[in-house]
């Protein structure tokens, strides 16, 4: 009878040793397929990174600065193994809207037609690297310059045309969300806040002659909606 017991109880532990060792061989092996799962995503991810070119030609339909509303055109290169880093170009043509508004004795508008160039270049940071919807943020400088004729009347009422040209530098930190469509098309949104440092004013007419003015610091922003090829 001893012997019969003990022969059961050795074989009820090799049993439960025998489903013991099965189930940590099976938590082994689900252990190991869940971390060569994690390790393809990460490949995947790698090459679908990689994938995308580190050049982007943007055309933006639509901007608006400081001064008006118009449209341009920009360049970026990213560089870095990780790909969080961008250089880009941007350049814009505006136009300024009507502002009439008053400085010393002097009331201005009617300057729909008054076209600016500017530059912004600057240096954008992807904190998470390259997805298909990814984030960046990032300083641009802001070069601004052009003109036109205005309206001018003064508290006498003196009623001229001048030729106008304004010069505006200043510094802007930009927000940027990028949607990436296919390998090669994006859509890219930013805007931005910044502080115009430089806001200067030449002004020439037949009746007052040449003057300048200097309106000082002011707030900018600036808001762009571009289209991009990437390559």
């Amino acid at each position: 009878m001893l012997r019969k017991i003990a022969v059961l109880t050795s074989v009820a532990l090799l049993t439960l040793n025998n489903l013991f060792a099965q189930e940590r061989d099976y938590r082994k092996e689900r252990a190991e397929l869940a971390r060569q799962e994690k390790a393809e995503k990460r490949r995947h991810r790698d090459q679908e990174k990689l994938s995308y070119g580190t050049n982007i030609l943007s055309l933006s339909p639509f901007s608006a600065l400081d001064i008006g509303i118009g449209f341009g055109a920009s360049y970026e290169k990213i560089v870095g193994a990780d790909q969080n880093i961008g250089i880009v170009f941007p350049v814009h043509l505006m136009f300024e809207l009507n502002d009439d508004y008053y400085y010393g004795n002097y009331n201005n508008g009617n300057n729909y037609n008054n076209a600016y160039f500017y530059f912004t270049p600057g240096l954008k940071i992807y904190p998470f690297g390259q997805r298909r919807i990814t984030y960046a943020v990032g300083p641009n400088l802001m070069f601004g310059a052009g003109g036109g004729k205005e309206w001018k009347y003064d508290n006498q009422g003196n009623y001229y045309q001048a030729d106008v040209n304004k010069l505006r530098i200043g510094m802007l930190i930009n927000n940027y969300v990028n949607f990436q469509f296919t390998k090669n098309f994006n859509l890219n949104i930013q805007a931005g806040l910044g502080v115009r440092y430089v806001d200067h004013e030449s002004v020439s007419d037949n009746f007052y002659g040449d003057y300048s003015l200097n309106h000082g610091m002011n707030v900018t922003g600036q808001f762009t909606l571009s289209l991009g090829y990437r390559f």
